[in-house]
């Protein structure tokens, strides 16, 4: 659970994690061969609002 976050829509402050595999992954712009990095977000367990999402490697997307 992540401490200090609340949902906007529900209130809930029981906020979860998940992540996406395969086709959620997320590719840079620029180079065909770049491995992709995970999707992880930030999830109401009450009514399921997505908070946020960032990728798990943010370095391979510098130009």
């Amino acid at each position: 659970m992540e401490e200090g976050k609340k949902c906007p829509i529900c209130g809930c402050k029981e906020i979860g994690k998940g992540r996406h595999y395969a086709q959620g992954s997320m590719f840079p712009l620029k180079g065909i061969f770049n491995t992709g990095s995970q999707v992880i977000a930030d999830i109401c367990t009450k009514c399921g609002h997505i908070l946020s999402m960032r990728v798990k490697n943010p370095e391979k997307f510098k130009l």
